[in-house]
């Protein structure tokens, strides 16, 4: 066992939990943001859910008295790492929970094995895992882009249905509509998820405008940038040639937005993160960066070796990518001001983007674009959990699900005060910070040791290969 500890070969072992069943927070101030705040109040929890909240009378003893609950974070916009022999889930899972992050929607299972592997570690309760919102398989037409996509024959109701069924029998409560499908389509998809009572959001097509598509939650801002105006035809084009978006097409934007009821999670995080494009070898250097296991730098976001969307030139990036951010903030802006419904969403799998930080940056660019800070915290607990159709999530409130975390400052009053996050409360099971961030530094020693970071490095090489056909390796 001593010479696998010091080859860093032992697979980390979970975070202890400090405090599970039935206990109670004593003495802090619950903030339900946009909604209300109650000091001096204590927290009871049991099974999983929060059972009461009453003013402490007595304060009993406790080691958080004086601090700021808050529901737990959702993140309405992942990919979880596929299940394979790393055993990826676990460090991702650390990774949202040390940032605030209870609860993740997958939009998308890129293999079919991400949500799988996330809900059965959750269920065996070793190792804490976010709870989980699936969107299932991919929805699309022609040639599929990911292993794990319906492919739809024609625009019939009977093939729609299909889909819908197989989606609903994955245990998703989302479809997420993809590349491919024409407006016959996605409207025969509309009528089939209301028939199975399945939730709606995805792009917005190759070729397809935002208002032709009128999906009811559109991710990533696409079909904004109509498709004559696009450098090329590609998803990296589609997110960043916003050089043609002035303000009549954004006045366009959100007069369709509200005629259809359409909701957006823009992400906008993914466009800022590849910016470290720009300088390579610095952004490799940054701490944050030492949180995910090494081959993500080495191989699959590498500008040379990784996927070929990641190949982008300085011009580009500069030229394109850097004035979209600020677009799409604009945009952000002016639909929430007219009433419009946002969700903060961070398309993590993507480069540079990490589990958890990736959020927080995410409700930074919001909050940057003129959202009050008190505002995008609603955005990101209490509409998020709404969307979700989970009863009480994103609030701390009795029946509610017990996802509460715990501050020493008031993250609603600015959103440095994040940092003092002191413990995280996952489905009734309380985390301190010091044990997560003890567990995910040896989950970094796992990854970096002499024999695991080459074997993942191989590994991460022939799986972009197999995916892009030797273009990545």
């Amino acid at each position: 066992m001593g010479v696998l500890d010091r080859l860093g070969l032992r697979r980390p072992g979970p975070p202890p939990c400090s405090a599970s069943g039935q206990f109670q927070i004593a003495g802090v101030t619950v903030i339900n943001p946009m909604h209300g705040r109650r000091a001096g109040a204590t927290i009871e929890i049991s099974g999983g859910s929060i059972t009461g909240i009453s003013d402490a009378q007595t304060p009993l003893p406790s080691g958080f008295a004086g601090c700021f609950a808050l529901p737990g974070l959702v993140d309405m916009h992942v990919h979880l790492p596929p299940d394979n022999a790393l055993k990826l889930t676990q460090g991702a899972a650390l990774l949202y929970l040390r940032h605030g992050v209870t609860s993740v929607r997958d939009a998308g299972d890129l293999d079919g094995t991400a949500v799988a592997a996330a809900r059965r570690s959750s269920r065996q309760g070793v190792y804490p895992v976010p709870r989980v919102i699936s969107c299932g398989p991919f929805v699309g037409a022609g040639k599929a882009t990911f292993k794990n996509t319906i492919l739809l024959a024609d625009a019939s109701a009977a093939a729609a249905d299909a889909a819908a069924r197989r989606v609903k029998a994955d245990g998703a409560s989302f479809m997420k509509f993809y590349e491919g499908l024409t407006e016959p389509m996605i409207r025969s998809l509309e009528g089939a998820c209301a028939k199975h009572d399945l939730r709606m959001m995805g792009h917005v097509p190759r070729g397809m405008t935002y208002e032709d598509a009128r999906i009811a939650e559109v991710q990533h801002f696409f079909g904004v940038p109509e498709p004559a105006t696009l450098e090329r035809d590609t998803l990296v084009n589609r997110s960043c040639d916003w050089h043609a978006v002035d303000e009549r097409r954004m006045d366009a934007i959100v007069d369709a937005t509200l005629k259809y009821g359409i909701a957006n999670t823009p992400t906008i995080v993914t466009n800022q993160k590849m910016l470290c494009y720009r300088d390579f070898e610095a952004t490799r250097r940054q701490p944050e960066m030492s949180k995910v296991p090494p081959f993500y730098l080495d191989v699959v976001w590498h500008p040379e070796r990784g996927r070929p969307g990641n190949r982008m030139q300085r011009d580009y990036l500069d030229r394109q990518v850097a004035p979209a951010i600020a677009k799409k903030q604009q945009l952000a802006k002016r639909l929430f001001d007219a009433g419009a419904q946002l969700y903060l969403g961070t398309d993590v799998a993507q480069p540079f983007v990490i589990p958890g930080a990736s959020l927080i940056e995410e409700m930074t660019l919001f909050i940057d674009a003129g959202i009050r800070v008190e505002q995008v915290w609603q955005l990101a607990t209490r509409d998020a959990g709404d969307r979700l159709g989970i009863r009480g999530l994103g609030r701390i409130e009795p029946d509610a699900p017990a996802d509460i975390l715990l501050f020493r400052r008031d993250p609603t009053q600015t959103i440095g005060n994040l940092s003092s996050l002191e413990a995280v409360v996952t489905a009734g099971k309380l985390y301190r910070i010091t044990d997560l961030d003890r567990a995910l530094r040896s989950s970094q020693a796992y990854f970096a040791s002499p024999l695991i970071k080459p074997l993942a490095r191989r590994g991460a090489e022939r799986a972009l290969a197999r995916a892009f056909g030797g273009a990545g390796a």
